[in-house]
Order: structure tokens, then sequence, then C-alpha cells
């Protein structure tokens, strides 16, 4: 709940309506748009909300804030300059209501979203909990975020992705967190940002305006990030394989049911299962146990809520049709993430109790500007390393990807669309065959699971 004067002081807005109606929510989407909610006008490069607040009032919209004239009668218009600066401030403001509020704040090249779903199960199991849901994790989707907290709310967990530098540091303005956790550096975005060190550099943004009693969770195993100790003003947990970490994972064991390891902190030694495939989600595992032991849950209920972890989408999902195992982790795709799900490719072959083939089905990368040729070639060079039976490309991209693949070994075979690749997937099947699905999100390639596995 939140009303009418709260809005037009923080979102620094005019508006000559007559009295101080609460809103029960804010909106900005007319086709969700609920009772009594305020309707925030966005505009973009292919749409302008402006058109649609007249529909946002039909719909049941309690007031709308504009940056232009809107035809609507009997409901608030809150003018402002900017929409969406207006929409962050009414964000931060709310925010900012609630004193005792934590807020958790997540960045890093890849696994921004498992770690935010695997550090939200964790804080659950002792705290009122509230988390970004899907991947809601740009200048729209945080202040969406913040205004899903209640008065019961404790902790906020919120992912942060980027597009550029200064960009975090703007979400962090608007969300104030009280502890950063930073996955990884990877090249996602070298495209924009130019350099792994530009990318950092932009992750690094959310250390700096920590508070004095704020708290750092950091990828000790990956250099770029060791570096960012001299941003650091506030205690720190560092989590990797390395010994020197301070939540550290060893004797980790994949197989097709998830992945066990050991985890050793300063507190002592403890076993765990998570239901999740890969190194890399042992990694955003640790980076959970890290953020619980701060907020002082038990080990044992760590534990627990990792072991029941649902994560958010297509992220190395394991799926079995009949004597068939599928991969899905087509969700997104970069040299790293790619890098992981070829590991793990590896990881449940060599586990197999029978002989089996791996194949891996892939589509382009995208964002990847002028590296996106040498990086198409290092997956081919790494399906090679895996010992990939059989690589099946779409995409123009991933022509060069199979070139380098078949140039190491690799029966790969490439082909114009998914369709191409869906037919040929399916004429080679065998029974005992895991198939890795793995490719940017546009890509679409999770839908090879209905061209071949549910006709």
């Amino acid at each position: 709940m939140i009303t009418l004067q709260e809005v037009v002081t923080a979102a620094g807005g005019q508006c000559d309506f007559a009295g101080n109606p609460d809103f029960t929510g804010i909106n900005t989407d007319t086709r969700t748009i609920k009772n009594g909610e305020l309707f925030i006008a966005l505009k973009g490069e292919t749409f302008d909300g402006h058109a649609y607040a007249g529909k946002a009032a039909e719909n049941g919209a309690a007031g709308i804030l504009a940056s232009r004239k809107v035809d609507v009668e009997g409901i608030p218009v809150i003018y402002v300059k900017d929409t969406l600066k207006g929409y962050q401030d009414i964000a931060h403001a709310y925010r900012m209501k609630f004193p005792g509020l934590k807020v958790v704040a997540i960045t890093g090249s890849n696994g921004k979203t498992s770690t935010k779903d695997m550090v939200a199960a964790v804080l659950s199991s002792r705290y009122n909990v509230v988390k970004t849901q899907a991947n809601f994790n740009n200048e729209i989707g945080l202040p969406r975020t913040l205004l899903s907290i209640r008065p019961d709310t404790e902790i906020a967990v919120v992912e942060m992705g980027m597009r550029g530098l200064g960009q975090i540091k703007a979400m962090c303005a608007i969300a104030c967190p009280d502890v950063a956790v930073i996955s990884n550096v990877g090249s996602t975005h070298v495209g924009e940002l130019g350099s792994l060190d530009n990318i950092a550099k932009a992750k690094s943004e959310i250390l700096e305006d920590l508070p004095s009693d704020g708290f750092a969770v950091l990828n000790g195993d990956l250099p770029r990030v060791r570096a960012m100790e001299n941003k650091l003003h506030t205690k720190v947990s560092w989590f990797g394989f390395a010994e020197a970490n301070d939540v550290r994972a060893e004797n980790v064991e994949i197989t097709a049911e998830g992945s066990r390891f050991v985890c050793k902190t300063a507190d002592g030694t403890a076993a765990f299962f998570i239901p999740q495939i890969g190194e890399h989600n042992v990694m955003n595992a640790l980076s959970a146990i890290a953020v619980g032991r701060h907020f002082g849950v038990k080990l044992n209920n760590i534990k627990e809520a990792l072991q029941g972890t649902v994560l958010t989408g297509s992220r190395q999902e394991l799926l079995h049709f009949g004597s068939y195992t599928v991969i899905n982790d087509a969700y997104n795709a970069s040299p790293a993430s790619m890098e992981a799900a070829f590991a793990t490719l590896a990881r449940l072959k060599q586990s197999a109790k029978l002989p089996c083939r791996t194949i891996a089905v892939v589509a382009d990368m995208l964002e990847l500007g002028d590296t996106a040729a040498e990086a198409h070639q290092s997956v081919g060079r790494m399906a090679a390393k895996a010992k990939t039976d059989i690589l099946l490309g779409y995409g123009p991209e991933t022509k060069a990807t199979v070139e380098a693949a078949a140039a190491e070994g690799v029966a790969a075979c490439h082909f114009t669309d998914r369709q191409g690749a869906a037919d040929k997937l399916a004429d080679i099947l065998q029974p005992g065959d895991i198939v890795l699905l793995k490719g940017s999100h546009s890509m679409q390639v999770s839908g090879i699971i209905d061209l071949v596995f549910k006709k």
C-alpha cells in the first residue's frame, strides 16, 4: 500500500487531484493491472505506455504516472519528466520505508539467477524473503521486486544484470543493498564493454556503496574477483574450490541425480547434496552457504534448503525420456556457461553405469561483439576436450563451432535452422544417449524437446 502523496513526493511529480487515495500496488503492464493499482506509463524504443493509459483506467487502475498528457478522467495523474526514473524513485522510497529490511544483491556474468534462487531458498528457512522473479534483473525489473516487499518481509534478494559501466551502481542507489554477491566474471556482454577488465570493473560497482556494516560474498577462485579486494570496506567471505577460500568445496561428485560435495568452513565440515548438476552449481551453492552463515542460518537448515531448491527456467534442467537423458540448459549462453555445460556433459558420461554417447545440440551465442568468431570456435574445442561424441549446431555463428569441433575429431554437423538439427538428432538417437541443449534464449534450443522427445 502506498499513498498518492508518497508517490508524488518520491517521484518529484505534479498532481492536482484532490485527496490522498491509497494505491494497492504498482504495475507497468495493462494486461495484468489490478483494481487499485498505479499504472506507470513507461516509454521505450518500440513501445509507449502512454498510449495505453485509457486501457489501464478501464481495467481498474487507480492512478497514472505519465510524462505527457493522457486522456483519463476521475483518477489522479502524476506528471514527471521521466516515468522510468519516477518508477525507480518510487521503488527506492518504498524500500527505505522499511529500515530493518536487509537487501542481498547478486551479480555476475553467469549464474546470477541460479545463485539468487539458492540464496533465497537458504534464507527462507529462517526469514520472510522476497526475491527477483524470473530474471527481471534490469532497471525495470529491480523496482518491480522492491515494490513486492511487504511489512513482514525481512530480506529481499535481488538480481542485478548490466550491459554497461555505471548500471549496477545506479541499481545499487535504488536498492541500497546490505550484502553483495559476485558469482563470477566472464565474457558475457564483452561486445558492449570491450574487455574482461571492463566487465570486472562494472561488476565491482556492487561493492562501492555497501554500508560500513555490510558484507561481501565473492568468488575467490577468479583473479579478477580477487583483485576487487582493494574496493572492499566491509567484511568478506570468499568462496570456491581453492584452499584459501573461507567457504570451499572438496570431493565434488557430479551424477545424473545431482551434485555432491564436502563443504569446509571455519565452523566445520559437512557433506552436501544439491539436485542441480555441474561444478558451477556447486559454486553457486557455496555462495548461498556463505550468505546463509552471515545471516545465522544453521548448517543443517542450509543443507535442507539447498537440497530442495528449484531453479528458475531451463538452467541445466535434467530430464529423462525413456532411456534418453537430456540436459536442458537453453535459457542463455556465453563461453563460460558453454564451458560449464560441456564439463557437466563429460562428468555425466564418466559417471554413467553403462557405456553411452554424448550429443550436444548448440546454437548461436549472442551479444559477443567482435569476439563472436573466436568464442564460437572455442566452443568447438570445448566439445572436443569433453570428448563429446556428436555435435549438432545451427545458426550462422555456430558454423565456426562445428568446423572447430570437426578439426578436433568430433563428428559434427551444421544446420541452418533448428528443425534441421532436430531432424538429425531424431535420426541418430540411440538408447542411453545423453543430450545437451545449449544456446542463447532467442535461439529457442529448448524447443528441440518438443520436436524430438515429446513427439
